[in-house]
């Protein structure tokens, strides 16, 4: 049986489809290949939040396309999802998941530590699919896809009855559209957290999930983010934080000094500057 949760999970505004998300989660992404679904999970969630089956089978043979390695690929993506879900971390299943059987495996995983299921079905057809994969040269057979987008068309008649928490269908316009705000953490633990504390020149505290960090666009646009990037990241978010209300810019007092504690990371104290955070030894005078 799944949990009971709060069921206001969608805000809409003008221009945005606000997806309220428990924390843990369990996203599932469901569509044909080439209807976007990779791109959207990385652009809106931290590379280790995220279960490909193309990285999987990566990882077996150097071939993300390799049909003869995805059954162990999906063995390990379900253990991985297990030791995720036990670990009460959000995480997000990429992979065409448009059998009812494949979608049952996930379910159960969820309701075995009873974590809701939040699945998106791409709603994309088989012609708009057929142009975005000829024009980033993949091979994908035309009687794969239509067989397929008959998978699809049968999904959206079953899916409601199967047992997920909750459902959205997407369309093109509305996966452009999609913002995510994540439920705090109920677990304690440091290392779900960061801190951000100022020494002066007026003392404050800001702590906040490590996980928003992740997802922090900043720190999903870099290569490798060091950790000092990462710290400037967080001083800009705690700032952010403590500003917002006056709806003002969010700028740093000049000689302002900040001490950053990331998880399993050792101090690191910024100073503002002109030109941004500088970090300094943290007993330099």
């Amino acid at each position: 049986m799944q949990p009971e949760y709060r069921k206001n999970l969608i805000v809409t505004t003008f221009d945005t489809f606000i997806i309220n998300l428990p924390n843990p989660a369990l996203v599932i992404l469901v569509g044909l290949q080439g209807s976007g679904k990779s791109t959207f999970a990385h652009r809106h969630f931290a590379p280790i939040e995220i279960l490909s089956m193309d990285e999987f089978r990566a990882r077996m043979c150097n071939d993300p396309a390799s049909q003869s390695n995805s059954s162990p690929a999906r063995r390990q993506l379900l253990d991985m999802l297990r030791q995720r879900l036990r670990n009460k971390v959000t995480t997000v299943v990429d992979s065409t998941n448009l059998r009812s059987d494949q979608r049952a495996q996930l379910l159960n995983i969820a309701a075995e530590f009873r974590t809701p299921t939040i699945t998106l079905v791409f709603t994309a057809s088989a012609e708009w699919c057929r142009e975005r994969i000829d024009s980033r040269a993949s091979i994908i057979r035309d009687d794969v896809l239509a067989q397929n987008a008959d998978l699809l068309d049968q999904t959206l008649r079953d899916i409601d009855d199967e047992g997920h928490f909750v459902v959205f269908r997407l369309g093109n316009e509305q996966v452009e559209s999609i913002r995510f705000e994540h439920a705090f953490p109920d677990d304690p633990e440091p290392d779900r957290w960061f801190e951000v504390e100022q020494l002066r020149p007026r003392a404050w505290v800001f702590r906040h999930p490590a996980d928003e960090l992740r997802r922090h666009p900043a720190v999903l646009a870099e290569m490798r983010p060091t950790w000092d990037f990462i710290a400037r990241v967080a001083a800009d978010m705690a700032l952010g934080a403590r500003i917002a209300s006056a709806n003002t810019q969010a700028r740093a007092q000049v000689g302002a000094e900040l001490r950053v504690r990331l998880p399993h990371c050792l101090p690191i104290h910024l100073v503002a500057s002109q030109t941004g955070w500088e970090r300094k030894p943290p007993h330099a005078s």
